[in-house]
């Protein structure tokens, strides 16, 4: 399910960027069977659940993660145009500097995407 999700390259990123560990394994361990298993429930596609992410992720304050999941919606098939109207739409209700943020975020991968094209991937954090 986190294959599909985040797409080939991003999952072997996130895999190859995780420790080799006792605490790195448990966590990547209850991400697989707790969190991703929601993900295969009906009733959302995973572009709707990657929107949600977005904004869940701005209102939390958690950079590093949008930016993983800011990669996942692109990967899911949302257009830059969609990520940033949803990380300004979020400044309505999480903020201005919460969207502000969001929309640093989402404006260094689009340029690291960009210039990353014909150079490999762009960074994961």
């Amino acid at each position: 399910m986190m294959n599909g999700f985040f797409g080939e390259d991003l999952f072997n990123e996130l895999r190859e960027a995780s420790r080799d560990d006792l605490p790195s394994k448990a966590r990547a361990e209850y991400i697989a069977e707790t969190c991703f298993s929601s993900y295969a429930r009906p009733g959302l596609t995973f572009q709707q659940r990657s929107l949600m992410n977005i904004g869940m992720l701005i209102a939390l304050n958690r950079g590093p993660e949008l930016r993983i999941h800011i990669k996942a919606t692109l990967n899911n098939g949302l257009s830059e145009e969609q990520i940033t109207e949803a990380c300004r739409h979020a400044m309505v209700y999480c903020g201005v500097p919460a969207g502000r943020d969001a929309l640093s975020v989402a404006s260094e991968i689009f340029n690291e995407k960009k210039t990353s094209k014909g150079s490999g991937r762009a960074k994961l954090t």
